[in-house]
């Protein structure tokens, strides 16, 4: 039947019959999925059919529609097949991915290809491979050919340990993770059961209780919620502990009586796997209900907790990799910092040095050789052996072969010593307990292992505003309405807090208001202390106060009752209560069925036993089972209210009676801080949110009475139309309100002003709402409109096509909300306050005098970040300020350089700009003259600022400036900013976890980054900085040893040294003292980099690091190899010194003075640097003497054996030992002692200050304590 209706369809000639293969959804589909087989094989086999047939192969001339197919994916429940018992081909779920996770990287068999694969990515283990395989060469080899090969392996074996390493903790993560169990339904065996998360699919059913967390994304079909609703938390996906409703599929929950395997799904058609979270569409085909849209309200994401719901039950959309949380799981960030670019460059300098080196030694051998053109035989070299008529061969062979004796000039052990310092780098950032956070439990995090040392060079900082400089913990501060202001004080609870904590009166206002006192006492004596909840005292303002007392549900039906005032009262109070998506809830939650899918209370019904008649009475045969507690987070235990039915008529004496002891006391978790402190304050004032369903919502009022408000629609907010609404009917007149409430710039075109008084309303509101900006308080605008059932209607229809839309849904959303949302009246305005965190102030104080730029971009009035600024430190009262507020291009840029002008005129200047106005200025003509006032600004506050925006401004400094950029960010907003910035670094506050997924570094507290940057960051800078540039100079100083041998030997390419000495010396006796320096040593101490945060800008100036410091370093280890070899040359001169004696003495050298040289550059010393200098020296001295033992024909033409005795036997040996050490480090030191006290730097100078002070209070103390010891002896008598 499908192929034929595909045939007819393929050929064109009856388009009626094509129409009808096409859904709803746009895509064309089987023709018996779209009829709904009767049973239940003819399904099956339909779907056989569609995984045989595609409808894409006979449709080629419809691009569109092979487009749509690929958008979208159909889903069959699986208990269809395990019914039936049809072959496991059938089910088209199978082309999906299972729910295994696997996050590793490698298997035991692609591990070693895929690793080195990535290893041979690097161009210095490419340099090396290539000096390898140049060893190999039979006319060139300058070593045993297994012996060069050692210094690559032990690189390469080193990083794939580490990798492995890596991997193999990833593997151990995954295997907890797909070892985790939850229940699946058996279409066979008709019950649930207990199975591993990696056995789950696409199209199982799932049933999880409270406190569950989700195994894979799955479509909300069953919740034991009365109102078909649950609540989840999405910690794990987004970082947000606030409760998100989710809802089951609108028009599924008609068919609870009645969910046969033949009535229930025939299909389901959504998008394809993708990475956008808040984003999901699909239709689902019913053979009842016909096709039902589902959306994102729907969708349970795998990762997140199941909360406040018993158990509910869905069918999987997307498994494992598939999955959305997978899907955005984008693994560590791997940035390249400028200290690394810094070193590549001057890596390349080194493959210079080394080919110049090579030329020479080339050049010199044909010299050398052509001097003996006369001679039948060469000095040491054995007879035909070289081709002297061919000197230019001869010559480029030794070419090669020099690339082979001078390669450790290139160090190959600088690039894993890179990686093991940073990770003990970073392993003691995040482990350092002044960047704890013990109220979050929350430590710093390093999710970027290897740019620890940008931190140590940051020029400009830019962060957000609200919840990264502030709190995000919003508190009530002022009110106006009617024209009046209103002030007051109320805090949003604690986590520990309760809602309704007790009211604080101010008692000078009540004695100015003595009259009021008898009404006060009858509203108090509701509003009492929960003992239990330590909650924070609410200060209310006692003239609003007493205005409310009017309140009731009377006045609410019939406005008319009160003054034009106390209507704007009551609707403020009412908007603040019932437009926000709050959560009320109390009694813990207990699933009813147990691990293995067994129903244990008889008053519990899941998706399929109360569906399939088939199945036991389990709840019977169990009745006198005891259940095991299930685990319930005290968190939100204690947010409990009892969902009962109350009406218009019942007090609050018979709403306790019916939800088992209400007492007043309701607990709230809101998805905004900002909804929780008005939730909290219409409290406070009388108006108490005590219930909300998806259909209804439920206020007391102040005479203790419960109003019920029918739910219609709810306008969630976006950053577009910046505001929300909720469109309610009144239960007992059944009038229609709109709610709304938003920034007050999202309704300035949305106002109706038809009458005098509004006019003047609207006017005050927003002086008012100038006011509350310049204190610095987060603002938002209340307007109502009231809606005819005829204007609703309309509206409603268009706003179920644009739900029930595929494409396009949220731009149609959008339009349709704000048709609904015009000619509102203002009712009022609120002002909340977002307290600065702790140490924000000297913070900000601190990275400024560090030298650093801070930048602020928020999206917040201009008012409002001004007052902020002031308050932060980033203005002070010595700067002038300049507004850069613009209505057009030419404004701006006429604007901009009237400014640049002036800026000379001001010692300290600070700029604002506004949202408008970057729009213009981010422009390519006019970027440049920003950026030029701006280098003249200590500070920059970008207000109204975009995501887009922020990004931009951080990509135009970065990219124009060439500075490095830090950006600092708590919010989803934030992520772009944050993402384009150098180095990331995200706050872990109240807006969630999507900047911290998104940084380099995480935090809980924006004062860590002083810490962090002054501390730390200097430190890793200068290690880093310090330890590359040693090991340039100790591999170009041997090297350079070696070379000065070629000028005996007729540049022969011959070296003095044993091949595994060279081959050995960097990896295995020079790099542990270096190592230990990178991760432990301090050139100040911590205390003392806080104290003096002008010490920082050593970094961004790069003062340790230049390009003429390598080249000091060079000449430095160029004179030491001159002093190295020509020295014990020079003394043996006319002695019979051997060449191996030669070289094991010149080693010796080396080894004392480059380890000597680190410890003239060591500023710090611990047990740890001495240890690695002794472990170091045995490690060599052992080496040595054991070749010297037992190598007799080890490495030919070498011949150890025996030759570190002989040397250590003579006397004259140990004295050109202790002669060359002390001639090739005699510069470095007096250059290092004239430098410390006659040109300290301002690290030394701080330490001198810092030291002066230390003996002066010691000194202080110990007169003290001599005295009064003195005096104490002279008072105090014997008693005897």
């Amino acid at each position: 039947m499908m192929a034929n209706s595909l045939n007819e369809c393929g050929d064109m000639e009856s388009p009626t019959s094509c129409d009808e293969l096409r859904n709803n959804t746009g895509v064309y589909t089987s023709a018996n999925s779209l009829d709904m087989q009767r049973t239940v094989e003819s399904q099956a086999s339909s779907f056989s059919s569609f995984r045989d047939w595609s409808v894409v192969n006979f449709l080629p001339w419809k691009k569109n529609v092979r487009s749509a197919l690929r958008r979208t994916r159909t889903i069959v429940p699986n208990y269809v097949f395990d019914e039936t018992g049809a072959e496991i081909g059938a089910n088209p779920n199978l082309q999906y991915a299972n729910n295994k996770i696997k996050t590793t990287k490698y298997t035991l068999l692609t591990f070693l290809p895929k690793n080195l694969f990535e290893q041979f990515h690097r161009f210095a283990n490419l340099y090396f491979i290539f000096i390898v395989a140049l060893n190999w060469v039979p006319a060139i080899n300058a070593f045993g050919k297994e012996v060069a090969m050692i210094p690559v392996l032990v690189v390469l074996s080193v990083t794939a340990v580490k990798d492995g390493f890596e991997d193999y903790r990833r593997h151990l993560s995954d295997n907890d993770v797909n070892h985790n169990t939850c229940r699946i339904f058996s279409g066979s065996k008709k019950i649930y059961e207990k199975r591993e998360w990696q056995e789950l699919h696409v199209g199982d059913i799932v049933h999880l209780s409270c406190n569950e967390i989700i195994p894979a994304d799955i479509l909300l079909l069953r919740s034991s919620d009365s109102q078909d609703m649950c609540y989840v938390e999405t910690l794990n996906i987004d970082g947000e502990n606030n409760l998100k409703q989710r809802q089951v599929v609108k028009d599924f929950v008609r068919l609870k009586g009645d969910l046969s395997a033949e009535k229930v799904i025939s299909t389901i058609d959504c998008d394809t796997p993708n990475n956008q979270i808040y984003r999901f569409s699909g239709i689902m085909h019913c053979r009842q209900a016909g096709q039902i849209p589902v959306n994102k309200d729907n969708l349970l994401l795998r990762g997140c907790t199941l909360r406040n719901t018993d158990y509910v039950e869905g069918i999987v959309i997307y498994a494992g990799q598939e999955s959305k949380a997978m899907l955005n799981n984008s693994g560590p960030r791997y940035k390249q910092s400028q200290l690394e670019h810094f070193m590549n460059r001057d890596v390349i300098w080194c493959v210079i040095i080394l080919f110049v080196l090579c030329t020479i030694s080339a050049v010199g051998n044909a010299v050398w050789l052509h001097s003996y053109e006369e001679e039948p035989l060469l000095p040491f070299i054995p007879p035909n052996t070289v081709n002297r008529d061919n000197l230019p061969y001869e010559s480029f062979v030794l070419f090669l072969t020099c690339v082979i004796v001078y390669q450790v000039i290139i160090p190959i052990s600088l690039y894993v010593s890179l990686e093991i310092v940073k990770l003990g780098q970073v392993y003691f950032i995040s482990h350092d307990l002044n960047m704890y956070h013990a109220p979050s439990n929350k430590r710093l995090e390093c999710r970027a292992l290897n740019i620890p040392e940008e931190l140590g060079q940051i020029q400009h900082v830019f962060c957000d505003k609200t919840g990264t400089l502030t709190e995000n913990k919003m508190i009530f501060q002022k009110c106006t309405v009617g024209g009046t202001s209103y002030s007051g004080q109320v805090d949003t609870p604690s986590d520990d807090g309760c809602a309704n904590g007790s009211i604080k009166v101010n008692h000078e206002s009540l004695l100015n208001h003595s009259s009021k006192a008898t009404k006060l006492q009858a509203i108090n004596t509701t509003w009492e202390t929960d003992a239990n909840t330590a909650g924070e005292a609410l200060q209310v303002d006692l003239d609003l106060k007493t205005e409310i007392c009017a309140i009731s549900s009377s006045t609410i039906c019939d406005p008319s009752l009160l003054s034009e005032k106390l209507q704007h009262i009551q609707d403020l109070l009412l908007i603040m209560a019932l437009c926000n998506t709050v959560v009320v809830s109390k009694k813990p939650h207990k699933d009813r069925m147990n691990d293995n899918g067994i129903i244990v209370s008889e008053s519990s019904s899941t998706l399929f036993e109360s569906s399939f008649s088939f199945l036991p009475s389990t709840a019977k045969i169990f009745k006198s089972f005891q259940p095991k507690n299930d685990p319930v987070s005290e968190k939100y235990t204690k947010y409990g209210l009892d969902t009962v039915q109350i009406s218009a008529s019942q007090s609050v004496e018979d709403v306790n009676s019916q939800s088992g002891g209400l007492d007043g006391k309701p607990y709230y978790e809101a998805e905004s801080p900002d909804e929780l402190a008005l939730v909290h304050a219409a409290s406070a004032y009388g108006v108490q949110l005590v219930r909300r369903t998806p259909d209804t919502i439920s206020v007391m009022l102040p005479d203790k009475t419960i109003m019920d408000f029918d739910i219609l629609r709810m306008l969630s907010f976006d950053s577009t139309r910046k505001r929300m609404s909720i469109i309610l009917r009144n239960s007992i007149t059944g009038k229609i309100l709109l709610f709304c409430k938003g920034a007050d710039s999202a309704f300035t075109v949305n106002l109706v002003d038809d009458t005098t008084a509004k006019v003047r309303n609207t006017e005050e509101t927003f002086e008012h709402l100038e006011e509350y900006a310049k204190e610095g308080l987060r603002t938002l605008c209340l307007s109502k409109r009231m809606l005819s059932e005829e204007e609703y209607t309309d509206w409603l229809q268009v706003q179920e096509v644009a739900e029930s839309a595929v494409e396009d849904r949220d731009e149609q959303l959008f339009s349709v909300a704000c048709q609904i949302e015009t000619d509102l009246e203002l009712v009022g305005a609120t002002g909340v306050e977002d307290r600065l965190q702790e140490g924000v102030p000297h913070c900000i104080a601190a990275l400024r005098a560090a030298g650093m730029r801070v930048w602020v971009l928020t999206g917040d009035k201009q008012e409002t970040a001004v007052n902020i600024a002031y308050s932060c430190q980033l203005f002070t009262p010595a700067m002038h300020v300049l507004f850069l507020t613009c209505h057009s291009k030419e404004a701006a840029q006429d604007l901009l350089y009237t400014f640049t002008k002036e800026a000379a005129l001001w010692k300290e200047l600070a700029l604002v700009v506004d949202g408008r106005t970057l729009s213009y200025i981010l422009e390519p003509q006019i970027a440049e003259d920003f950026l030029t006032l701006c280098n003249q600004c200590t500070a920059v506050l970008c207000c109204r600022a975009t995501p887009l925006q922020k990004a931009s401004v951080v990509r135009l400094v970065k990219e124009n400036l060439h500075v490095l950029t830090l950006a600092v960010g708590d919010g989803a907003n934030d992520v772009t900013m944050i993402h384009t910035a150098d180095v990331g670094v995200g706050i872990s506050g109240q807006e969630g976890m999507q900047a911290v997924m998104a940084s380099d570094f995480a935090m809980a507290r924006f004062c860590h980054l002083e810490r962090l940057l002054l501390v730390h960051g200097h430190w890793c800078y200068d290690r880093l900085a310090s330890m590359i540039l040693y090991f340039f100079y100790k591999n170009a100083s041997y090297v350079l040893v070696l070379f000065w041998y070629q000028c005996y030997c007729g540049f022969s390419g011959q070296v003095m040294v044993d091949q595994m000495y060279l081959l050995v010396y960097s990896l295995l006796f020079t790099s542990l003292q270096p190592l230990i320096n990178g991760v432990f040593d301090q050139d100040a101490p911590d205390h003392l980099l806080l104290e003096k945060p002008q010490l920082y800008k050593q970094g961004p100036q790069s003062s340790v690091y230049k390009r003429g410091t390598f080249w000091i370093n060079m000449l430095d280890a160029l004179y030491q190899s001159v002093v190295i070899f020509f020295v014990p040359v020079l003394v043996f001169d006319s002695s019979e010194l051997g060449m191996w004696e030669l070289g094991t003495l010149s080693t010796s050298i080396c080894m004392c003075v480059h380890t000597l040289h680190l410890c003239i550059e060591t500023r710090s010393w611990m047990w740890v640097h001495m240890a690695s200098i002794a472990i170091s020296f045995v490690v060599y001295i052992v080496y040595i003497l054991l070749t010297s033992v037992v190598c007799l024909t080890c490495n030919p033409p070498s011949n150890p054996y025996w030759v570190t005795m002989h040397v250590m036997a003579r006397p004259l040996h140990w004295f050109v030992l202790i002669l060359a050490i002390v001639g090739a480090l005699f510069p470095r030191f007096m250059v290092r002692m004239v430098q410390t006290n006659f040109f300290p730097n301002p690290v030394i100078q701080a330490k001198r200050c810092n030291d002066r002070k230390f003996l002066a209070s010691y000194n202080t103390h110990t007169s003290q304590t001599t005295l009064f010891s003195a005096t104490s002896t002279t008072h105090i008598r014997s008693p005897f």
